[in-house]
């Protein structure tokens, strides 16, 4: 009798052991779960991408919808002036939450004509009273599924650099903090200061030519300009 109440005491402590191992494990899968987002409506890795769109298939021309209280808003996108971050952003998505936060803080961007808006989807699809309590007061909201679908959003959280007096999007990616945007309107804003260099420089060149030309008694178009030389034609 007594060897078998030792052996069923032996048995009840390998069973114990054996469950705090198994748990032990399942807390550690958990844990190891929560940390790659599972379970999180829209998670995203924050790669940086800061680089032109090709040519567009859309029109961006303005951002309109309605604000968390209801309101109409549009904000210009082309004929404006500066540059325009629309920061597309989610309140179900895990890795939108710290850029919420940030919000109410200073966001630094480098150059001060720089106008952010965060855009969510629709009334249709998010809570208005969730947006308030994200957003903070001064923070420009407009609710709008249809901006997500022109701007052909990917994943959130997701921001895209409008250059609003052409409505051309310079430079777009996914980002996990407002450092990480920071460098992405960085190389952006360079990109397109360069392109506007070359732009000008070409620009100019043609006109001093042209100059020159005229000083020259020719004037641009001349018909000599397309006449081949003497035994340079063809044959």
């Amino acid at each position: 009798m007594t060897a078998l109440v030792v052996l069923e005491a032996v048995v009840i402590v390998l069973l114990v052991v054996l469950v705090a191992g198994l748990l032990r494990s399942h807390a550690e899968i958990l844990r190891r779960l929560h940390e790659l987002g599972a379970g999180d409506t829209i998670t995203v890795q924050p790669p940086l991408v800061a680089a032109p769109r090709g040519p567009q298939t859309h029109t961006v021309t303005n951002l309109a919808g309605v604000t968390p209280a209801g309101a109409a808003v549009t904000v210009a996108l082309s004929g404006s002036r500066g540059l325009v971050l629309a920061a597309f952003l989610t309140s179900g998505c895990s890795s939108c939450r710290p850029l919420w936060h940030g919000l109410g803080g200073s966001v630094e961007m480098p150059g001060t004509d720089i106008r952010t808006v965060v855009v969510t989807k629709g009334p249709d699809e998010e809570s208005p009273a969730t947006i308030r309590n994200l957003a903070p007061g001064a923070a420009t909201v407009i609710m709008s599924s249809a901006a997500w679908d022109v701007f052909q959003v990917p994943v959130a959280p997701y921001f895209a650099l409008v250059d609003a007096t052409r409505g051309r999007v310079i430079g777009e990616g996914a980002a996990g903090s407002w450092s990480q945007v920071g460098e992405l309107v960085g190389r952006a804003v360079g990109d397109g200061a360069t392109e506007t260099r070359l732009h000008t420089g070409t620009a100019q060149r043609l006109a001093d030519t042209d100059d020159e030309m005229r000083h020259s008694g020719i004037e641009p178009g001349d018909p000599s300009l397309w006449t081949a030389p003497p035994g340079g034609g063809g044959g």
